[in-house]
């Protein structure tokens, strides 16, 4: 079924995660701080809002796909907020990955007013997302849950209901603790594998198809191996593991491993590395002919 829906949170990921909302033939608002990011959307066919609460009275449902917990709150509950505008009867769709608690909670306070809530982070990146072969994992009241899937279809393949308000973020964790330890793996092999005189791009194109495969490897252990990665003002995937550490903190869950890779993480900012996605790790391993003269850090170009 065609839906009004709001969109908030126009990055990489949500970007294309809009579009194709708009190409399957939904009438899509968005808002935002920049004007230039709207663009895009804007261009395809989307309806700009000036606040998030006046894109809410005019839609069936909002989705938003934003930075972390501190954002959700605001667009969700500031002035002007989601919240504000949300009629009985209406749906929030976060995609964002956040604290499995802020979610829970947020959940509880827009079920006062009739409104619900589902928790969709996503996994695949802005490939995945412009592909539309995203893992989208669901937390939230099963009608919710039955109401969004159709809409999330437009650019999610695997789109699991996991359990009540929080549960998709309990399964983003469980995705992000395995993608930073893969990643970790990768940048130390690279390494390992450069120091024994193997060529590491050779290497990584040996092991596809066998156990040690993976999306990671398939997407990310070549530029990985030549030192490339998008430098950022912050690290999203230290923010996942810090929320995991918390949670496994809270259910006495043992999770040493994570805790390692996590640890490689925070030392990555404290040496002053570039701060960048999961595999801007590669630095901790980087070797002086593959540093940049200028920064004694590795080539990210």
């Amino acid at each position: 079924m065609m839906a009004t829906l709001g969109w908030i949170g126009l990055g990489d990921i949500g970007e294309p995660m809009a579009l194709r909302l708009i190409a399957a033939g939904h009438q899509v608002m968005v808002w935002g701080r920049t004007p230039s990011r709207l663009r895009p959307a804007i261009e395809a066919g989307a309806i700009a809002a000036a606040t998030p609460a006046e894109l809410a009275t005019k839609c069936d449902a909002v989705l938003l796909c934003v930075t972390d917990g501190d954002a959700v709150e605001e667009v969700a509950f500031g002035p002007h907020g989601v919240a504000a505008g949300m009629r009985a009867g209406s749906l929030i769709v976060d995609h964002s990955t956040i604290h499995p608690q802020t979610t829970r909670r947020a959940a509880r306070r827009v079920r006062e007013t009739g409104v619900g809530w589902v928790d969709a982070p996503v996994s695949g990146g802005a490939v995945g997302a412009q592909a539309g072969t995203l893992a989208c994992f669901l937390g939230g009241e099963h009608d919710d849950v039955a109401r969004v899937q159709p809409w999330i279809a437009a650019y999610a393949a695997h789109v699991t209901h996991l359990g009540p308000a929080g549960s998709g973020q309990i399964a983003k964790s469980c995705n992000q603790a395995v993608v930073a330890g893969t990643t970790a793996l990768w940048a130390e092999v690279i390494a390992y594998a450069r120091r024994c005189g193997l060529d590491p791009d050779a290497l990584i194109d040996a092991v596809a198809g066998g156990w040690a495969d993976s999306a990671v490897r398939a997407a990310h252990a070549h530029d990985m191996a030549a030192g490339r990665f998008r430098r950022a003002r912050g690290m999203i995937i230290l923010k996942d593991l810090e929320i995991i550490a918390d949670m496994a903190a809270a259910a006495a869950a043992p999770m040493p491993v994570t805790s390692e890779v996590t640890t490689l993480y925070r030392l990555l900012l404290a040496q002053g590395h570039a701060a960048g996605p999961a595999t801007a790790l590669v630095q901790l391993y980087a070797e002086r002919g593959s540093e940049d003269a200028a920064t004694g850090r590795p080539r990210s170009d």
